[in-house]
């Protein structure tokens, strides 16, 4: 839930408009799960169970990190 709380700020949301945020919240015992797909169709799966709420932002920003290095370095490939 604090996760949620974080990727829901207004400032958060501020920095990507295209992101959009889904909540699923089951009370049926199983354990926490974060789902996170990109636009790419690739997947980040978070174990709420295991992991604390820095863990997971940090994962999440270190996912969308990588991905932004890798579209900078193919938009420099393609310009002469």
């Amino acid at each position: 839930r604090k996760f949620l709380g974080c990727i829901n700020h207004k400032k958060i949301q501020a920095t990507n408009r295209n992101c959009e945020v889904t909540a699923d919240v089951r009370h049926d015992g199983s354990e926490p799960l974060v789902d996170v797909m990109f636009a790419d169709g690739e997947r980040l799966i978070m174990k709420g169970a295991n992991l604390t709420t820095i863990e997971m932002l940090t994962a999440l920003g270190s996912r969308c990190n990588a991905k932004e290095l890798k579209e900078e370095q193919k938009s420099k490939k393609k310009s002469p």
